[in-house]
């Protein structure tokens, strides 16, 4: 019977309060809190639930009470809150996020905005449909911390790898650092088997180069013209990176990435082609194969763009320029090179 009055009168104050909240100050909204809190303390578990709905859509709703609820240990009673209350604090988050089984990480990243830490561990915690929410949500912050995380998950799900690649705020400046985390997780595993590092660091660079590159994007397609008689450009010596920029910045883009091909011995369809794919990680190999600056690639890129670069497309050209290192770059060009010779 005390049971029944305590949820009766629980529901009558907490839609009291609902009705009255735009009304109610800070001091107000507290002294609710705390009655709906201790009310809410022995109340069978159908009620709990269904005051967790009730003020999970509250944007001043009280904090303490969705503090408790949201850290229930029953994920019927904290789903509502986890999911979609703004007054969850970030401190809970995270310990939910660190200590809670999948369920409740799910829970999580169902949330329209998370904090980087939070998202950082659900990165590392969280099974495929924790991670495939938060790739599908541009909204959620992940550090370089969180971002490895999920390249190095990349290098074992092919899925993982796509979805990243769907994402050119995330993976794309993180290129480098998938081929990286690859590479590595492929010599652990074949490091017994032989003695010969110079062959598994070539056969690596070679899986590599196939992966990272879609080799399409490097034949010469029905479409490409040959080069006009004025386009014919010849070099008497190697072109110095100055002078390639130089020409980038006057716009003569054809005769850059002619200078470009033959610093780099690939065919000028090859280059052309590279530079002209949807994304940049082709031209950034070659590009950073040829030893040239990150302003030289970012001036190459800006040109490929239009001009202007958005700030998380130049964030994330930044990251990956910097991930991928000149002695990998080289070697995956001097695969493509034997390909495009054979």
């Amino acid at each position: 019977a005390d049971g029944e009055r305590r949820t009766i009168l629980l529901h009558r104050i907490t839609n009291l309060f609902i009705e009255q909240l735009p009304d109610l100050n800070d001091d107000h909204v507290s002294v609710f809190d705390e009655v709906i809190l201790c009310l809410a303390a022995e109340i069978e578990l159908a009620a709990r639930i269904e005051l967790s709905e009730k003020l999970a859509d509250l944007t001043r709703g009280p904090r303490q009470t969705v503090q408790n609820l949201a850290l229930d240990e029953e994920i019927r009673v904290a789903k509502p809150v986890l999911e979609r209350s703004p007054c969850v604090d970030s401190s809970n988050l995270v310990v939910i996020a660190q200590k809670r089984p999948e369920a409740f990480l799910e829970a999580v990243s169902r949330r329209k905005r998370l904090p980087s830490q939070v998202t950082d561990i659900l990165a590392q915690r969280g099974g495929d449909a924790v991670i495939d929410r938060i790739l599908r949500n541009s909204s959620l912050e992940l550090s370089e911390l969180g971002l490895r995380a999920l390249a190095d998950r990349a290098t074992t799900d092919t899925k993982l790898y796509r979805a990243l690649k769907s994402r050119p705020d995330l993976a794309l400046r993180h290129i480098g650092a998938i081929l990286e985390a690859a590479k590595q997780k492929a010599r652990s595993e074949i490091r017994d088997l032989t003695d010969q590092i110079e062959l598994i660091d070539h056969a690596i660079d070679v899986g590599a180069a196939a992966v990272m590159i879609n080799p399409a994007i490097l034949e010469m397609a029905d479409y490409v013209k040959p080069e006009s008689a004025d386009e014919a450009f010849h070099f008497s010596r190697a072109p110095r990176e100055a002078e390639v920029v130089a020409l980038i910045n006057h716009g003569r883009i054809n005769e850059a990435l002619a200078a470009i091909a033959h610093l780099a011995g690939l065919p000028r369809e090859t280059v052309k082609h590279a530079f002209g794919s949807p994304h940049f990680d082709p031209i950034l190999f070659i590009m950073r194969a040829i030893d040239f600056q990150w302003s030289s690639f970012l001036s190459l890129l800006k040109a490929k763009n239009g001009g202007s670069l958005s700030q998380a497309l130049h964030d994330s050209a930044f990251s990956s320029f910097h991930a991928l290192s000149l002695s990998t770059a080289r070697r995956v060009m001097r695969f493509i090179s034997a390909r495009t010779a054979a």
